[in-house]
């Protein structure tokens, strides 16, 4: 099965989990479409997609929302994964799931996930940094990722 896994990521964690995934589906023919690099144009020759969003200043990444726009029925059309990386946990987190994909994916996709998130301070920029210190008190980097929530989901997506 031919599957691509399909992100963007600002600050690493995103592609984090994507990577995850991959490694752990444990399939060669698998790829990895970062789209802050690159365009997924066509997606007829992938069997599987999984597509991950992350949170950032309360919204999903604008790309993320125009690949959702430009191929939502091609995406109904195949297996679908779907997954989001969000500071919150919970009810939050799940508002903010339902936000970033619309319904009909939601209620399509093989497997779902939350998978935490982590502030990687080394790669923000100075009001990002200051931002991160304010709201969590931390002046370190820290990862509060899912394992088992990747493992969930790649174990969903069989």
């Amino acid at each position: 099965m031919k599957t691509a896994i399909i992100f963007i990521s600002k600050h690493g964690t995103t592609q984090r989990v994507a990577s995850e995934i991959e490694q752990k589906l444990r399939e060669n023919d698998t790829l990895l479409i970062n789209l802050a690099k690159e365009k997924a144009t066509s997606l007829a020759e992938f069997d599987r997609i999984i597509l991950g969003g992350s949170i950032h200043m309360g919204k999903v990444h604008k790309k993320t929302t125009a690949f959702i726009e430009k191929h939502h029925s091609t995406l109904l059309e195949k297996e679908l994964g779907l997954f989001l990386c969000c500071m919150h946990e919970g009810q939050k987190a799940q508002e903010q799931y339902d936000l970033a994909f619309p319904e009909d994916l939601r209620k399509h996709a093989k497997s779902t996930g939350l998978m935490g998130f982590e502030y990687l301070l080394e790669k923000m920029g100075f009001l990002e940094k200051i931002m991160v210190k304010k709201i969590t008190g931390k002046d370190q980097s820290f990862s509060k990722i899912d394992e088992k929530a990747i493992d969930h989901f790649v174990e969903e997506m069989g």
